[in-house]
């Protein structure tokens, strides 16, 4: 039994395009040009479904195809218009198209998954994948936005731990407003984070808590009964937005900004010591300023050598030695699993912070009573925001490498394809 296999020729497997075959190969100054034709030479009327092969006219489209052997390509289509045999069909004729080659499409469907791809898997800016496509930037990211309205549809993802988290979209501007005063306007956006997958659920243009308030507000009823665990920064705003919106969901805070404030306790109390001592800023010469970062180091990270140069330091200063055990006390806080050790450890950190009697340490502990449900809820589900902090990374580097958006819309669009790895169908 004999079949048509088709476009067996070695132009056309090596031109590689479904559903064509190349007619003719030629060479010019400027590159070189295919002439290619679709392999079946019948279709479907789009409004009758009659099939049809009279051809009325041959018209012939340049289109933009991917790069082929290291050249320019100039890819010509030469497509057939058919007549509709139908006589009741309002369509006289029609443009034969392929799933390569849509309906009034100037760019093949392989093109634009490869435009797609670079934008996903890359950390590309748009010039830079419209200049190696040989397209425009307008045309990289009109269809950029067509992929992109698939991403963005958190309403039916499964989410039981989110994450929140902030950075900064744009530079800092000072503008005038309508009195005549100078106002400063710092351009936030928010971060939504699944910490299950470390995968970023939506970029919102604010910074305030009203931002989170209105997007989890936004969310169905049956998504916000999900979400049982929500961490976030040492940020009031951002957890009272949660308390409002998800009621039922416990609030972690990150231990990470914790020790961030412990260490700052350490150094202002170095630095007012300095200032006391001596009546300056520390200089290379004196132990507590040549071995400042040490009081910031975990002990238990320490070598021998640099332990002793820490006793040395400590053993100098009482005040310094007393504020370091106190940030210790902090972190053998953090290291506690359960509620027995954490009361355990909470009323250790409280007795020693009365006896210091020092204004840092006293507002350290003022910061941390007001974060207590919050620390409990930590230390039993050790439930951190690192992946929120991955996620920021990830959009910061975006921004970097498109020069900085001026559009939070195209920022987020970016941002979108890049986290949750679209492939066009």
């Amino acid at each position: 039994m004999i079949k048509d296999t088709g476009a067996v020729d070695a132009a056309s497997i090596l031109f590689n395009l479904d559903e064509y075959k190349v007619l003719s190969v030629g060479t010019s100054p400027a590159g070189r040009t295919v002439v290619v034709e679709p392999i079946s030479t019948e279709a479907g009327c789009p409004s009758c479904g009659v099939i049809s092969s009279r051809i009325q006219a041959r018209p012939v489209h340049r289109v933009k195809d991917v790069s082929c052997g290291g050249r320019d390509l100039e890819v010509r289509v030469r497509k057939r218009r058919l007549a509709c045999l139908e006589t009741a069909c309002e369509r006289c004729s029609f443009v034969q198209s392929t799933d390569q080659l849509p309906l009034r499409s100037r760019l093949t469907t392989r093109l634009v998954g490869a435009i797609v791809e670079a934008a996903s898997t890359e950390v590309r800016s748009v010039a830079g994948i419209a200049a190696a496509h040989g397209v425009t930037w307008p045309t990289v990211m009109r269809k950029l936005t067509d992929i992109g309205q698939m991403v963005g549809n958190v309403d039916y993802r499964f989410v039981r731990r989110l994450g929140i988290d902030e950075h900064r979209f744009r530079r800092v501007r000072f503008v005038r407003n309508a009195s005549g005063k100078v106002q400063r306007i710092e351009p936030w956006s928010i971060v939504f984070t699944d910490l299950d997958t470390g995968m970023i659920l939506d970029v919102v243009d604010g910074k305030r808590g009203a931002t989170v308030l209105k997007w989890i507000s936004q969310r169905p009823r049956y998504w916000r009964q999900r979400v049982h665990y929500v961490a976030i920064d040492m940020s009031t705003e951002f957890r009272k937005a949660v308390r409002k919106a998800l009621p039922k969901a416990k609030v972690s805070v990150d231990h990470f900004h914790v020790v961030a404030k412990t260490n700052e306790m350490v150094t202002n109390v170095r630095r007012r010591r300095s200032h006391e001592k001596v009546g300056r800023r520390g200089r290379m010469t004196e132990p507590q300023y040549r071995y400042r970062k040490l009081l910031t180091c975990n002990l238990e990270n320490l070598s021998n050598r640099q332990t002793e140069r820490l006793k040395e330091v400590l053993a100098a200063d009482t005040e310094l030695g007393i504020i370091y055990a106190i940030k210790e006390h902090v972190r053998d806080l953090l290291r506690t699993t359960n509620i027995d050790d954490f009361q355990r450890r909470w009323a250790v950190l409280e007795k020693s912070v009365k006896a210091s009697k020092l204004k840092e340490a006293r507002s350290l502990f003022g910061t941390l009573k007001m974060w207590r449900k919050e620390l409990l809820v930590f230390c039993r589900t050790r439930l951190t925001n690192a992946r929120s902090e991955a996620a920021n990374l990830t959009a910061k580097n975006m921004k970097r490498i498109g020069r900085g958006y001026t559009n939070h819309g195209n920022y987020r669009l970016r941002i979108l394809l890049s986290a949750q790895g679209l492939r066009p169908c």
